[in-house]
C-alpha cells in the first residue's frame, strides 16, 4: 500500500507541475545597441503609505474545499503566504491585508487583487503577475518602471488543493512574488514552479528569492551586508543573452541572474562565503508553455524582445564539468572577470528534474535525508534521465562535495514508477545539515540541480494530539503533545502562528494561545521547525485537528457610516463576537482608495481606526471587514463614500514633536499637527482642541500647524483629538501616545554586576535588567526582534528576552561585539523607536 500511495501521489504531482524557470526581475532596456543597463518593472514604495502595498481578497471565494478545509484557513494560508516577502528585513516592502473586496470595488490605486477563478488553464492551480503598469519614472536612485496594479488568481475549485497543504501554501507564496515583481528561477528556490521547487512551508523563501526581493527593494544595509560576482558569457565571439549564471555553495541555497544581451551580468545580493559559479542554459518549452522556462523576455526601448541565444554546454567556472574550483564572496564587495567561453549544442540532453523522498507513508518534496541512518534514498524525474524502459547510457549522479555520495551503481529505474529514477546516498557525521546539490551527467554535457535533496539531523516534528488546559497563570492554553520540537518551533493553527506560552522538552509538550478564529471552527494544526521540516512531513494525511469552543457568530457596526472623498477621521468598529486582540486585528474596506493609517483595539468587542480616504475616490458603498487571527466578520455596503467637501478643516493624524521632528508622541511632551483648511489669520485663541475630551491650551497657529502640549496624564493608547474654530469642526482623528521609554537598571555579566572593576570584553554575553518594555498583546511576551540594545553607536540585536521575577522587569541578553570601542562606552535599548536613557558601560 505504501508504495501504491506514493506512485499514486508522484504522479498527481506530475501532473500539475509546469516548467520551471528562471530566476530573473521583468526587465526593460533604453537601447538595442547597448549599453545594456537593465529597467526593472516594481512597485515604488515611496509612493505607498509605509512602504506598504494593500492586497484585496475577492468576496467570491471557493466554490469547492478539501477535507478539513474551510474559508477561514484558506484566508489565513493566503495571509500566511503576503507575510512570508513581508518578513524580509533587507527588503523596504511591507504587504498588508487590505480587506474583502466586494463587487464592483473601485480600485484606482495601487495593490494586489487575490480573486478565484475557473478561468485558469487546466492544470494550473494559481496564476500570478503584473496587469498595469506605468510610464518610465526616472527616480533619483535610478530608473525604474512603476507597477500600478498586480493579481493572484486562485482556482475555485480547491477540493484536490487544501489549503493547510505544502502545495497550496508554497504555490500562493510563489505568485504572490510574481505578483511584486520576480520572474520565475532555475534556483529551486520559491519562485521555481513545483518541478525544481524545493523550499517547504516552514522555510519557504531560499537565499535566491531574498535576493531577488532585496535587489527590487533593498533595505538600507542590504547591500553592504552581501556581496557581487559579475562577468560575461559569450559563444565564439558572440554574446550569450539569457543565460543563466548561478552561485551555489557547497551546503546551502544558490543565487542566479541571467545574462544581458551583450552577455554580461551581475549576481548581487549573495551572502559572504565560498560559490562554485556555473552557466546554463534555459531548459526547452514543455508542452503548454509560451516561451522557454516561461520567461517573459526582456523589451527593447521599441517594444520588441530580445531573443535568446542557442543551446550550450553547461560549465563550471573555470571551463570545467566538475565542481572543483571556488569563488569567494565578501561583504560589500563584487568578484569580477568570472566569465565563461561556452560550446554550442544542438539541444539539450537534461532538464527539468524533480526529486521526491520518503519518510514513512509519506512523501516529500523535496527529499528530507536523516544523517543520523548514514544512507538515505529518492528519486528523481526529468526530461532526458530515462531512455526506453532504462536508464539514459552513461547516466551519472553526483553531489558537489564530499561529505555525500550516491552510492556506486545504485542509479536504477524505481520499480514502483518506472518514469522515476531511484538512487542512494551515503553520509558521514561530518555532512552538513541543510540543502545539497545533485550534478546529472549524460551525452557530453551535465544539469546541475540545485538543492536535490535536503540533509537533517533529526526527523520531522509530529503531533500526536491536542488539548485544552491551563498553565501556571491560570490562563487556558492549548497543549500540544508530540515530537521533535524544540525552542523555535512553530505551531500553527491553519495559517495563523499560535503563541507560544512555554516548552517542556523532556515530556514533548507545548503550551501556546491559538490565535481567534470563528466560534466551533476546526483548525488544522502543524509544527514547523526552523530546519526546513513540519509535522506534515511526518503525519502526511493524518492531520491534527483542533476545534474552538462554541459562541456567537461575529458581527460588526461602523461609526460613521459615511465618509467624504478627501477627509482624514476616526472611525469606530464595535460589534459581538470578536474577541479582538491589539496588534493581531485589522480593518479592510476592500478598496485602495481607503487608506487605514492605524487600529487599536481597546475592547474585545471594539476597534478604532484612523482612515484616509482619496480624493478621487469612487463614491458609493464599499464592504467592511475585520480580521482577527482565524476570524473575519464582514459588512457589505456598510460604508458608504460621498463628494468631498472642499472646505471641510481635516486634522492629519501624522503628527510629530516639534522638538525632535519625530512621529513619537509621550505624555508630556508637546506635539505638532498639521491642519487642512484652517482659516486665514486665525490664532492661537480662536481654536478649542480636546484630547481625550480633555480641553488644552493651543500654543501655537503658524502655516496649518497647530502645536500643543499633550498632558502628562494622558495614558498610553489612542487619544481622540477634536478641534473647532467658533463656527467650524475638524473631523476627529486619534493620535497614538507611546509608553514611557525603556530604563535599564542594571547591566550584568555572568550574574555579577558590571563596573570599572569588572569590565566587559567583546564576546561576552550580558544581561541587561530593563523596565518598560512592552509586551506584545497576543504573545503575552516582548518581541525579541522588537529589541535594540546600542554599545558605543554599535547596534546589537536580543538574543533573548524573559520577564523577570520582579513585575514589570525584563531581562535582555545580547553579547557584545568586536566592533564595540574600547573605553567607557554609552549603552542604551530601545524597542520601536522608544530608546531608553544611556548608561556607561567599561569596555576593556
Amino acid at each position: 500500500m505504501r508504495f501504491l500511495a506514493q506512485i499514486s501521489l508522484l504522479a498527481s504531482l506530475a501532473a500539475l507541475c509546469p516548467n520551471a524557470s528562471a530566476y530573473y526581475h521583468f526587465i526593460r532596456y533604453l537601447s538595442r545597441t547597448g549599453p545594456f543597463v537593465p529597467i526593472e518593472e516594481r512597485w515604488d514604495v515611496n509612493a505607498l503609505p509605509n512602504k506598504t502595498l494593500n492586497f484585496y481578497i475577492s468576496d467570491q471565494g471557493p466554490t469547492s474545499l478539501a477535507a478539513n478545509d474551510s474559508l477561514a484557513g484558506v484566508i489565513s494560508q493566503i495571509r500566511l503566504a503576503a507575510r512570508v516577502w513581508s518578513d524580509v528585513d533587507s527588503s523596504d516592502l511591507r504587504l498588508n491585508f487590505g480587506g474583502i473586496a466586494g463587487p464592483g470595488a473601485s480600485q484606482n490605486g495601487p495593490g494586489i487583487d487575490v480573486i478565484f477563478s475557473d478561468d485558469l488553464p487546466p492544470g494550473l492551480v494559481a496564476q500570478g503577475g503584473i496587469t498595469s503598469r506605468g510610464e518610465l519614472n526616472n527616480a533619483p536612485g535610478g530608473p525604474f518602471v512603476p507597477i500600478n496594479r498586480s493579481i493572484v488568481m486562485l482556482r475555485r475549485n480547491l477540493a484536490d488543493r487544501p489549503s493547510y497543504s505544502e502545495a497550496f501554501f508554497l504555490t500562493a507564496t510563489h505568485e504572490f512574488g510574481h505578483a511584486i515583481g520576480l520572474q520565475h528561477t532555475l534556483s529551486s528556490s520559491i519562485m521555481s514552479t513545483e518541478i525544481t521547487r524545493a523550499t517547504t512551508k516552514a522555510k519557504p523563501l531560499s537565499a535566491d528569492d531574498i535576493a531577488a526581493v532585496s535587489l527590487l527593494y533593498p533595505a538600507r544595509n542590504f547591500p553592504a551586508s552581501t556581496g557581487s560576482i559579475s562577468g560575461r558569457v559569450t559563444m565564439g565571439s558572440d554574446a550569450v543573452n539569457l543565460a543563466s549564471v548561478v552561485a551555489i555553495p557547497p551546503t546551502g541555497g544558490a543565487v542566479s541572474a541571467l545574462t544581458n544581451p551583450d552577455g554580461t551580468y551581475r549576481i548581487e545580493g549573495i551572502p559572504p562565503g565560498q560559490y562554485h559559479i556555473y552557466v546554463h542554459p534555459l531548459p526547452p518549452a514543455l508542452q503548454g508553455e509560451a516561451s522557454r522556462a516561461n520567461i517573459v523576455l526582456p523589451l527593447g526601448p521599441d517594444g520588441r524582445p530580445f531573443t535568446l541565444s542557442p543551446d550550450f554546454d553547461t560549465q563550471f567556472f573555470p571551463g570545467t564539468k566538475d565542481a572543483i574550483f571556488a569563488v569567494a564572496v565578501t561583504a560589500g564587495s563584487s568578484t569580477d572577470n568570472i566569465s565563461f567561453q561556452v560550446q554550442r549544442r544542438a539541444s539539450v540532453p537534461i532538464s527539468s528534474v524533480q526529486t521526491y523522498g520518503f519518510i514513512g507513508q509519506v512523501t516529500t518534496k523535496p527529499p528530507l535525508l536523516n544523517r543520523s541512518t548514514g544512507r538515505g534514498t529518492m528519486v528523481a524525474a526529468g526530461v532526458g534521465l530515462l531512455s526506453g524502459s532504462g536508464l539514459t547510457p552513461g547516466l551519472l549522479a553526483n553531489p558537489i562535495g564530499g561529505a555525500a555520495g550516491v552510492v556506486s551503481g545504485s542509479l536504477r529505474p524505481y520499480q514502483f514508477a518506472p518514469s522515476y529514477v531511484q538512487m542512494d546516498l551515503n553520509f558521514t557525521p561530518f555532512t552538513n545539515e541543510g540543502s545539497h546539490h545533485l550534478i546529472f551527467s549524460a551525452a557530453g554535457d551535465i544539469y546541475v540541480l540545485p538543492s536535490a535533496f535536503y540533509v537533517t539531523g533529526k526527523a520531522p516534528p509530529s503531533i500526536s494530539g491536542v488539548a485544552n488546559t491551563v498553565d501556571a497563570t491560570g490562563a487556558r492554553v492549548v497543549a500540544v503533545f508530540g515530537a521533535g520540537f524544540d525552542r523555535e518551533t512553530r505551531i500553527l493553527f491553519d495559517g495563523h502562528p499560535a503563541a507560544i506560552r512555554s516548552f517542556d522538552e523532556q515530556n514533548g509538550r507545548l503550551a501556546v494561545t491559538p490565535p481567534p478564529a470563528p466560534a466551533s471552527h476546526r483548525a488544522v494544526v502543524v509544527a514547523a521547525n526552523s530546519d526546513g521540516q513540519s509535522s506534515l512531513f511526518a503525519q502526511g494525511s493524518n492531520l491534527t485537528t483542533y476545534t474552538y469552543d462554541a459562541g456567537e457568530a461575529a458581527v460588526i457596526t461602523i461609526s460613521p457610516a459615511v465618509l467624504a472623498a478627501g477627509s482624514e477621521m476616526l472611525v469606530e468598529v464595535t460589534g459581538s463576537g470578536l474577541n479582538l486582540i491589539d496588534g493581531l486585528a485589522r480593518l479592510g474596506f476592500g478598496s485602495s482608495e481607503i487608506t487605514v493609517r492605524r487600529v487599536w483595539t481597546p475592547a474585545p468587542n471594539r476597534l478604532l481606526a484612523n482612515v484616509s480616504v482619496a480624493s478621487n475616490a469612487a463614491l458609493g458603498p464599499t464592504t467592511v471587514s475585520v480580521v482577527n487571527g482565524l476570524q473575519m466578520a464582514a459588512l457589505p455596503f456598510g460604508l458608504t463614500i460621498l463628494p468631498a467637501n472642499p472646505r471641510q478643516m481635516i486634522v492629519l493624524p501624522t503628527a510629530v514633536n516639534p522638538i525632535t521632528g519625530q512621529a513619537m508622541l509621550q505624555a508630556g511632551n508637546p506635539a505638532l499637527v498639521l491642519v487642512l483648511n484652517l482659516p486665514a489669520g486665525i490664532t492661537p485663541s480662536g481654536l478649542t482642541l480636546t484630547l481625550n475630551d480633555f480641553p488644552i491650551p493651543v500654543a501655537g497657529v503658524a502655516n496649518g500647524q497647530v502645536t500643543f502640549q499633550i498632558p502628562a496624564g494622558t495614558p498610553p493608547g489612542p487619544a481622540v483629538l477634536r478641534l473647532r474654530t467658533a463656527t467650524d469642526s475638524a473631523l476627529p482623528v486619534a493620535l497614538h501616545i507611546e509608553s514611557p521609554p525603556p530604563a535599564v537598571i542594571a547591566i550584568q555579566n555572568n550574574g555579577l554586576p558590571v563596573d570599572a572593576a569588572r569590565p566587559v570584553r567583546p564576546g561576552d554575553t550580558l544581561t541587561l535588567l530593563v523596565t518598560g518594555l512592552v509586551p506584545d498583546a497576543f504573545a503575552a511576551a516582548v518581541p525579541v526582534d522588537d529589541v535594540t540594545v546600542t554599545v558605543g553607536a554599535v547596534e546589537h540585536t536580543a538574543q533573548q528576552v524573559s520577564a523577570a521575577a520582579q513585575r514589570g522587569l525584563y531581562e535582555v541578553v545580547f553579547t557584545l561585539k568586536s566592533s564595540v570601542p574600547l573605553g567607557v562606552q554609552p549603552l542604551t535599548v530601545s524597542q520601536d523607536g522608544r530608546a531608553s536613557s544611556s548608561v556607561s558601560v567599561p569596555v576593556r
